[in-house]
Protein backbone atom coordinates (compact mmCIF):
# COMPACT_ATOMS: atom_id res chain seq x y z
CA UNK A 1 0.00 0.00 0.00
CA UNK A 2 2.36 2.31 1.16
CA UNK A 3 4.42 1.64 -2.37
CA UNK A 4 1.51 2.43 -4.06
CA UNK A 5 1.08 5.65 -2.47
CA UNK A 6 4.64 7.06 -3.10
CA UNK A 7 3.19 5.85 -6.66
CA UNK A 8 0.46 7.85 -6.48
CA UNK A 9 2.75 11.16 -5.04
CA UNK A 10 5.86 10.70 -7.38
CA UNK A 11 7.13 13.36 -9.57
CA UNK A 12 8.17 10.20 -11.99
CA UNK A 13 4.34 9.35 -12.66
CA UNK A 14 3.51 12.85 -13.23
CA UNK A 15 6.49 12.83 -15.23
CA UNK A 16 5.28 10.37 -17.20
CA UNK A 17 1.68 11.41 -17.78
CA UNK A 18 3.14 14.40 -19.30
CA UNK A 19 5.30 12.91 -22.00
CA UNK A 20 2.27 10.38 -22.76
CA UNK A 21 -0.20 13.32 -23.61
CA UNK A 22 1.98 15.16 -25.19
CA UNK A 23 3.01 11.74 -27.44
CA UNK A 24 -1.03 11.33 -27.82
CA UNK A 25 -1.47 15.14 -28.83
CA UNK A 26 1.07 14.89 -31.48
CA UNK A 27 0.03 11.50 -32.71
CA UNK A 28 -3.89 12.84 -33.15
CA UNK A 29 -2.46 16.24 -34.70
CA UNK A 30 -0.97 14.30 -37.62
CA UNK A 31 -3.71 12.39 -38.32
CA UNK A 32 -6.49 14.61 -37.98
CA UNK A 33 -7.10 15.86 -41.38
CA UNK A 34 -10.90 16.51 -43.09
CA UNK A 35 -13.63 17.93 -41.86
CA UNK A 36 -13.25 17.01 -38.47
CA UNK A 37 -10.04 19.25 -38.27
CA UNK A 38 -11.77 21.90 -39.66
CA UNK A 39 -14.92 21.58 -36.95
CA UNK A 40 -12.45 20.94 -34.03
CA UNK A 41 -11.91 24.92 -34.14
CA UNK A 42 -15.78 25.79 -34.65
CA UNK A 43 -16.98 24.50 -31.63
CA UNK A 44 -16.40 23.54 -27.71
CA UNK A 45 -14.24 20.17 -27.83
CA UNK A 46 -16.75 17.86 -25.76
CA UNK A 47 -19.51 18.99 -28.54
CA UNK A 48 -16.34 17.72 -31.30
CA UNK A 49 -16.14 14.82 -29.80
CA UNK A 50 -19.65 13.65 -29.26
CA UNK A 51 -19.97 13.98 -33.12
CA UNK A 52 -16.41 12.74 -34.35
CA UNK A 53 -15.88 8.87 -34.12
CA UNK A 54 -14.16 7.05 -32.14
CA UNK A 55 -11.22 6.07 -34.58
CA UNK A 56 -10.65 9.80 -35.28
CA UNK A 57 -11.12 10.92 -31.65
CA UNK A 58 -9.56 8.47 -29.27
CA UNK A 59 -6.33 10.48 -28.61
CA UNK A 60 -8.30 13.37 -27.25
CA UNK A 61 -9.94 10.88 -24.85
CA UNK A 62 -6.78 9.47 -24.12
CA UNK A 63 -6.00 12.98 -23.19
CA UNK A 64 -8.64 13.52 -20.82
CA UNK A 65 -8.33 10.36 -18.98
CA UNK A 66 -4.19 11.33 -18.57
CA UNK A 67 -5.09 14.54 -17.54
CA UNK A 68 -7.83 13.37 -15.17
CA UNK A 69 -4.87 11.25 -13.91
CA UNK A 70 -2.22 14.09 -13.76
CA UNK A 71 -5.28 16.01 -11.55
CA UNK A 72 -5.43 13.36 -8.88
CA UNK A 73 -1.65 13.43 -8.92
CA UNK A 74 -1.18 16.63 -8.39
CA UNK A 75 -4.01 16.86 -5.48
CA UNK A 76 -2.26 13.69 -3.76
CA UNK A 77 1.71 15.30 -4.04
CA UNK A 78 -0.28 18.57 -2.48
CA UNK A 79 -1.68 16.57 0.44
CA UNK A 80 1.09 14.13 0.85
CA UNK A 81 3.50 17.84 1.26
CA UNK A 82 1.72 19.59 3.29
CA UNK A 83 1.33 16.24 5.49
CA UNK A 84 5.52 16.56 5.77
CA UNK A 85 6.25 19.76 5.68
CA UNK A 86 3.44 21.02 8.26
CA UNK A 87 5.37 22.47 11.29
CA UNK A 88 8.82 21.94 9.68
CA UNK A 89 8.78 25.07 7.39
CA UNK A 90 7.35 28.62 7.68
CA UNK A 91 3.86 29.44 6.06
CA UNK A 92 5.53 30.89 2.79
CA UNK A 93 7.51 27.58 1.91
CA UNK A 94 4.70 25.46 2.53
CA UNK A 95 2.39 27.65 0.57
CA UNK A 96 4.64 28.27 -2.21
CA UNK A 97 4.48 24.75 -4.20
CA UNK A 98 0.53 24.63 -3.53
CA UNK A 99 0.44 27.80 -5.33
CA UNK A 100 1.58 26.07 -8.02
CA UNK A 101 -0.37 23.23 -7.59
CA UNK A 102 -3.54 24.96 -6.98
CA UNK A 103 -2.72 27.26 -10.25
CA UNK A 104 -2.06 24.71 -12.21
CA UNK A 105 -5.37 22.66 -11.14
CA UNK A 106 -7.44 25.70 -12.21
CA UNK A 107 -6.33 25.81 -15.50
CA UNK A 108 -7.88 22.51 -16.12
CA UNK A 109 -11.18 23.37 -14.27
CA UNK A 110 -11.37 26.28 -16.78
CA UNK A 111 -10.71 24.47 -19.82
CA UNK A 112 -12.83 22.00 -18.84
CA UNK A 113 -15.92 24.06 -18.31
CA UNK A 114 -14.95 25.76 -21.53
CA UNK A 115 -15.39 22.65 -23.60
CA UNK A 116 -18.53 21.83 -21.52
CA UNK A 117 -20.17 25.25 -21.73
CA UNK A 118 -18.61 27.49 -23.89
CA UNK A 119 -20.55 28.81 -27.40
CA UNK A 120 -18.81 29.45 -30.91
CA UNK A 121 -20.57 31.14 -33.90
CA UNK A 122 -19.21 32.58 -37.15
CA UNK A 123 -21.76 34.51 -38.47
CA UNK A 124 -21.73 36.55 -41.91
CA UNK A 125 -23.16 40.39 -41.72
CA UNK A 126 -24.52 42.95 -43.99
CA UNK A 127 -25.02 46.70 -43.01
CA UNK A 128 -28.43 47.26 -41.17
CA UNK A 129 -28.83 43.12 -40.24
CA UNK A 130 -29.63 42.37 -36.64
CA UNK A 131 -28.40 39.62 -34.78
CA UNK A 132 -29.25 37.97 -31.58
CA UNK A 133 -26.57 36.58 -29.00
CA UNK A 134 -27.49 32.82 -27.44
CA UNK A 135 -29.40 34.60 -24.72
CA UNK A 136 -31.73 36.25 -26.95
CA UNK A 137 -30.36 39.93 -26.52
CA UNK A 138 -30.25 41.24 -30.27
CA UNK A 139 -27.24 44.03 -31.71
CA UNK A 140 -27.53 45.92 -34.96
CA UNK A 141 -24.67 46.29 -37.46
CA UNK A 142 -23.96 49.71 -38.19
CA UNK A 143 -21.18 51.05 -40.99
CA UNK A 144 -18.39 48.38 -42.00
CA UNK A 145 -15.46 50.03 -42.65
CA UNK A 146 -12.53 48.95 -44.46
CA UNK A 147 -9.54 50.78 -45.64
CA UNK A 148 -7.59 50.15 -48.17
CA UNK A 149 -3.87 50.50 -49.54
CA UNK A 150 -2.88 51.87 -52.79
CA UNK A 151 -1.75 48.31 -53.67
CA UNK A 152 -5.38 47.29 -52.85
CA UNK A 153 -4.78 45.32 -49.82
CA UNK A 154 -6.76 45.86 -46.83
CA UNK A 155 -5.13 47.61 -44.00
CA UNK A 156 -7.42 48.21 -41.43
CA UNK A 157 -10.73 47.15 -40.68
CA UNK A 158 -13.70 47.89 -37.89
CA UNK A 159 -17.55 47.47 -37.68
CA UNK A 160 -19.79 49.69 -35.31
CA UNK A 161 -22.56 48.14 -33.88
CA UNK A 162 -25.72 49.06 -31.97
CA UNK A 163 -26.07 47.18 -28.97
CA UNK A 164 -29.55 48.55 -27.56
CA UNK A 165 -32.60 48.31 -30.12
CA UNK A 166 -34.19 51.32 -28.66
CA UNK A 167 -30.95 53.35 -27.83
CA UNK A 168 -29.27 55.08 -30.86
CA UNK A 169 -26.57 56.16 -28.73
CA UNK A 170 -25.67 53.03 -27.44
CA UNK A 171 -22.94 51.76 -29.64
CA UNK A 172 -19.50 50.46 -30.42
CA UNK A 173 -16.99 50.25 -32.77
CA UNK A 174 -15.01 46.66 -33.01
CA UNK A 175 -11.94 45.77 -34.92
CA UNK A 176 -9.80 42.64 -34.62
CA UNK A 177 -7.89 43.27 -31.56
CA UNK A 178 -10.64 45.15 -29.45
CA UNK A 179 -14.21 42.82 -29.77
CA UNK A 180 -17.49 43.92 -27.92
CA UNK A 181 -18.04 42.05 -24.43
CA UNK A 182 -20.94 41.75 -22.71
CA UNK A 183 -23.18 39.23 -20.54
CA UNK A 184 -20.37 36.56 -20.97
CA UNK A 185 -20.60 37.09 -24.45
CA UNK A 186 -18.04 38.78 -26.79
CA UNK A 187 -18.38 39.25 -30.59
CA UNK A 188 -15.28 39.35 -32.76
CA UNK A 189 -14.71 40.91 -36.16
CA UNK A 190 -12.70 38.33 -38.23
CA UNK A 191 -12.55 39.65 -41.39
CA UNK A 192 -14.60 42.58 -43.72
CA UNK A 193 -14.63 43.25 -47.43
CA UNK A 194 -15.63 46.64 -48.86
CA UNK A 195 -16.85 44.63 -52.78
CA UNK A 196 -19.09 43.81 -54.14
CA UNK A 197 -21.05 44.60 -50.88
CA UNK A 198 -20.07 45.24 -47.74
CA UNK A 199 -19.67 42.93 -45.54
CA UNK A 200 -18.30 41.52 -42.03
CA UNK A 201 -17.57 37.68 -40.98
CA UNK A 202 -18.00 37.97 -37.01
CA UNK A 203 -17.25 35.75 -34.11
CA UNK A 204 -19.42 35.04 -31.17
CA UNK A 205 -17.86 33.29 -28.33
CA UNK A 206 -18.55 32.71 -25.06
CA UNK A 207 -15.70 31.43 -22.72
CA UNK A 208 -17.35 30.48 -18.99
CA UNK A 209 -13.73 28.98 -18.07
CA UNK A 210 -11.68 32.62 -18.78
CA UNK A 211 -12.28 33.42 -14.75
CA UNK A 212 -10.69 30.63 -13.65
CA UNK A 213 -7.91 30.50 -16.36
CA UNK A 214 -7.31 33.73 -15.24
CA UNK A 215 -6.96 33.31 -11.48
CA UNK A 216 -4.95 29.82 -12.33
CA UNK A 217 -2.30 31.74 -14.05
CA UNK A 218 -1.86 34.28 -11.68
CA UNK A 219 -1.56 32.00 -8.89
CA UNK A 220 0.78 29.92 -10.73
CA UNK A 221 2.73 32.81 -11.68
CA UNK A 222 2.74 34.35 -7.92
CA UNK A 223 4.00 30.62 -7.05
CA UNK A 224 6.86 30.48 -9.00
CA UNK A 225 7.93 34.26 -8.13
CA UNK A 226 7.88 32.84 -3.92
CA UNK A 227 9.63 29.81 -5.29
CA UNK A 228 12.48 31.78 -7.25
CA UNK A 229 12.61 34.28 -4.34
CA UNK A 230 13.20 31.09 -1.61
CA UNK A 231 15.61 29.31 -3.48
CA UNK A 232 17.85 32.62 -4.45
CA UNK A 233 17.57 33.45 -0.20
CA UNK A 234 18.52 30.01 0.19
CA UNK A 235 21.47 30.31 -1.89
CA UNK A 236 22.66 33.76 -0.16
CA UNK A 237 22.13 32.29 2.90
CA UNK A 238 24.37 29.28 2.61
CA UNK A 239 27.77 30.82 1.88
CA UNK A 240 26.84 32.56 5.50
CA UNK A 241 26.26 29.09 7.27
CA UNK A 242 29.88 27.33 6.28
CA UNK A 243 32.48 27.68 9.20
Amino acid sequence: MKSFWRLCISLELCLVLLAAVCGAMAAGSFRLSGEYAAAINAMPLLAWLRRAPFPVSWWLWLCLALLALLAVNTVFCSIATVGARRGRAGLVPLLAPQMLHAGFLLIMIAHLLSATGGFMEQVVAFEGDVIRLPDGRPFAIGSIGVIMSPQGMPTGISSELFTAPNDAAARVTITPNHPWLSGGYGVYLKQAEAVPHRRALLEIHREPGAAAALAGALLFMAGNILLLYLRNGAREAAPEADP
